[in-house]
């Protein structure tokens, strides 16, 4: 585990993941074990991490307009960067982290290479109850029975829409559960564009079976799952969504 606290500044901590990834945390975020995990899932590109986002033909590439959505501390986003991507928009429900992200890309913010909406992705406009953790900030969930706020809900289309993005590429999703909403409210932009799909499917049992209707019904032929992980008493279920034409 290679994590360093580098700078603090008022409520804010900046890390440094393996010697080269730099990011902005809540103070309060433990440097543990599952820290260490959540920044490998993104970055460790070897075959039996089920949760990397750019495999199964499902890769950035200079140029492209990206989509993180449960953008979360911005790990994907850097990834994505690295890419060549020449725009990330962020949407991310809970505050503190959107105060993060803004903070970490600051520089990119102010150039437009980088978007920050603090919202979470559904299938319609509305708000939600939503509960975090500053201690544990990968576990804020929308409409737990922990809810601690209620948080603006929009949809992708939607987000797309007001940009006036030109295209969408790709589109990334880890969002604790809300996945089958997200999507949905991406229908019409699936169906124009057909970004390619990183989308987490192991949340619920039913999750990889529905994220795969809609990406059928959205005209996606390519469509693969990734990974395997057991929950709720030996019920095993792909981690990971991806999909392109």
């Amino acid at each position: 585990m290679d994590i360093q606290v580098t700078a603090e500044e008022g409520p804010f901590k900046q890390l440094r993941f393996s010697g080269s990834h730099s990011v902005w945390f809540p103070r309060e975020t433990a440097l543990s074990p599952e820290l260490w995990s959540e920044y490998l899932s993104v970055f460790w590109p070897h075959r039996a991490n089920g949760h990397y986002y750019l495999s199964h033909g499902t890769v950035v590439n200079s140029g492209d307009i990206c989509l993180d959505c449960g953008a979360c501390e911005g790990f994907f986003v850097l990834q994505a960067l690295a890419a060549g991507a020449t725009k990330v928009i962020c949407l991310e429900p809970s505050e503190t982290m959107a105060a993060c992200l803004n903070k970490t890309y600051a520089a990119e913010i102010k150039t437009g290479r980088v978007m920050v909406q603090n919202a979470a992705a559904g299938a319609a406009e509305g708000t939600a109850r939503f509960s975090f953790d500053s201690l544990d900030p990968f576990s804020g969930r929308v409409g737990s029975a922990s809810s601690t706020s209620n948080i603006p809900v929009t949809t992708i289309a939607k987000v797309c829409a007001d940009l006036h993005l030109p295209q969408v590429d790709f589109i990334k999703m880890d969002i604790e559960g809300a996945e089958i909403q997200a999507l949905e409210g991406a229908l019409p932009l699936l169906e124009k564009f057909h970004p390619k799909l990183a989308i987490t499917a192991y949340h619920r049992h039913f999750d990889y079976k529905m994220l795969h209707a809609l990406a059928t019904a959205a005209g996606y032929r390519q469509i693969s799952p990734a990974g395997l992980t057991e929950r709720d008493n030996g019920i095993y279920r792909p981690v990971m969504l991806h999909a392109r034409k």
